[in-house]
């Protein structure tokens, strides 16, 4: 699902639900100017959150809308070749169907999301790092090695479909558990899925099963990666997901030097977002094994979390930036993984605050706030932002 990065748009700027409040930063404070213009040159902007985010929320249209027993009001708003998934307006996945396929879906009301495109950064965050970390492990996916890759939640199914697409070999496995969001991922995003125990589907591509994650981890083992990304209604992470028992169960499902990457809402020091991330990366190494963070440079709200099931060495930045790398051009991506993860840190959360260490290598990290020694939240955003009850 959408993870807490989530957004709802209003006439010239973003908000996000952020615990009790709303969060508003205008679009300006995405990226600065060279970095926009670096994106517009490098032909991936159309296919880029910056890109969603420049059209004119007045020419909203409902594509979709639903009531769904577990997750409140379940909308799709469109936007020209965007589509965006919402429960009780909060922003929760993000699709690209691309403009020819969004002028068919104008007659048929069914869109056709385009795999290769992963709007938001956050879930770019994601798929860099877990890049880096399967490589780390010795396998690679981009020279055909089989990842088993877990999903909790759809959402609007954009990462594991581009997973799916861009490593064909792995087998990409995404667990939903409700309904509603399964049908309007498959029947108005237009995202291929295999449902399991149906006997239709699209070949090659995801396989997705309706029920409770907690219920079908325990089933499985040696899984390599395990990406968390689910929220409700309210926009939060639902309470099974956040309890030791749940990751657990993750740990056991992983197998030997497999990782969790969670995305989590980040915080100014001393915030309660930044306490429940500390107290998350408390629970990480416990159940499952050494952290890393990862800053989300165009998005400080969000933070990408890493545990590995391992008590080997963690990759270093100049490791994940070698690594993703070479994957990514091999795999022609159209963004540059290596930049995602070049601000990697080694997270020790076992005192009152998450103490961040350089993960090896360089200690700078691009974009604005170059030099940062962690993932904090830096307070001079707050600068760009608006809290309102």
């Amino acid at each position: 699902m959408r993870a807490l990065s989530r957004l709802a748009r209003a006439p010239g700027r973003v908000t996000r639900r952020y615990g009790s409040r709303r969060v508003v930063r205008t679009k300006a404070s995405l990226l600065d100017r060279a970095e926009r213009a670096l994106r517009r040159a490098s032909g991936d902007y159309e296919r880029s959150e910056l890109a969603y985010l420049a059209y004119d929320p007045a020419s909203e249209r409902t594509a979709h809308a639903s009531t769904s027993a577990i997750n409140g009001s379940v909308r799709v708003a469109a936007f020209g070749p965007w589509r965006s998934l919402r429960f009780n307006e909060i922003e929760q996945g993000l699709a690209y169907c691309g403009r020819e396929a969004a002028a068919a879906a104008e007659r048929d009301g069914k869109a056709a999301m385009d795999d290769e495109a992963l709007p938001y950064e956050y879930l770019r965050v994601m798929t860099a790092a877990s890049m880096g970390l399967l490589k780390h492990k010795g396998l690679d996916p981009s020279t055909g090695g089989r990842a088993r890759v877990f999903h909790v939640g759809l959402g609007a199914g954009a990462a594991p479909a581009f997973w799916q697409r861009t490593f064909p070999e792995s087998d990409v496995e995404v667990v939903e558990i409700d309904p509603v969001v399964l049908n309007v991922a498959r029947d108005v995003l237009g995202v291929k899925m295999r449902v399991h125990g149906e006997n239709f589907g699209d070949k090659g591509s995801m396989r997705v099963i309706l029920g409770d994650c907690a219920r079908v981890l325990e089933e499985r083992s040696a899984l390599d990666v395990i990406f968390m990304d689910a929220f409700d209604g309210e926009g939060e992470i639902p309470r099974h997901l956040r309890d030791e028992t749940f990751l657990e169960t993750c740990g056991n499902a992983l197998g030997e030097d497999g990782s969790l990457v969670v995305n989590m809402f980040n915080g100014t020091r001393g915030s309660p977002a930044r306490e429940t991330v500390r107290d998350f990366a408390r629970l990480l190494e416990r159940y499952i094994g050494p952290v890393c963070s990862f800053p989300v440079m165009d998005s400080p709200v969000n933070v990408v979390l890493s545990a590995t099931k391992s008590k080997s060495t963690r990759p270093t930045r100049d490791e994940f930036i070698l690594w993703t790398k070479s994957m990514g051009e091999r795999a022609g991506f159209a963004w540059q993984p290596e930049r995602l993860v070049e601000g990697a840190f080694w997270v020790d959360a076992t005192g009152d605050e998450i103490l961040e260490a350089v993960a090896g290598g360089k200690p700078g990290i691009r974009g604005r706030f170059r030099g940062r020694n962690g993932t904090l939240m830096p307070r001079e955003f707050l600068d760009v932002v608006e809290h309102r009850e």
